[in-house]
């Protein structure tokens, strides 16, 4: 509960420097009197921008509050949003286990498509596009998620994948990103959507079977 107040208590800011503006809004730094230091807040202006396209998950706000499970007794954030009973395009390749209808491929695909420029046209990049974070409403249109986060969050799926130093999925990953160097531009999320779209069409995994750190190894010797 101290902590909660700690950080709602507006008085207890000061010296607010404008350092920059992140994907999903404007950052500054600030001083925390009672702390003693520097602290970073991130206002988060264009996450909840991003519902106004019809390609991109809905999200109506940020939660706070104890949870009500056994045990919890802090506070803690959550992003609130529309939720998807069909799951994403990976749930639904599981159960057709072949490829899907052509007519809803290419749906699926231009639907992916004008979500990435959506997001693009307000100049976030999703940096994981995968099967797994294309959900699907109930009439099976597609919507992006864990768009500007991807770095930070991890996929729904309880499947192993193999994550890279610079966020994202390495088998959907453009090769120049191999490199730590690397700084991620739209060119990635490109590169990403042609691996989704092979994946939409065929109905499999890409590089089945690859072991992709030893890829991964071979491009750093």
């Amino acid at each position: 509960e101290s902590f909660s107040r700690l950080w709602q208590a507006g008085d207890e800011l000061e010296n607010w420097h404008f350092i920059g503006k992140g994907g999903f809004g404007l950052i500054y730094k600030v001083k925390h009197k009672k702390m003693g230091h520097d602290v970073a807040i991130k206002y988060l202006d264009n996450f909840i921008k991003t519902s106004s396209s019809d390609y991109v998950l809905r999200i109506y706000g940020i939660y706070e509050g104890i949870p009500p499970f056994p045990g919890e007794k802090f506070k803690t954030k959550g992003i609130v949003t529309e939720f998807m009973r069909r799951g994403s395009i990976e749930s639904i390749q599981k159960k057709l286990n072949c490829t899907p209808p052509v007519p809803l491929a290419f749906r699926l695909a231009h639907e992916v498509a004008l979500g990435i420029n959506f997001l693009h046209s307000m100049g976030i990049l999703h940096r994981d596009l995968k099967p797994s974070n294309v959900m699907l409403s109930e009439s099976l249109n597609a919507k992006l998620a864990d768009f500007g986060l991807s770095t930070y969050s991890s996929s729904a799926n309880t499947s192993f994948e193999e994550k890279a130093a610079n966020g994202g999925t390495l088998k959907y990953m453009p090769p120049e990103a191999f490199d730590p160097s690397y700084t991620p531009s739209r060119f990635f999320d490109i590169y990403s959507f042609g691996i989704l779209v092979w994946s939409i069409f065929t109905g499999e995994e890409p590089y089945k079977g690859i072991y992709l750190s030893v890829c991964l190894s071979l491009s750093e010797s």
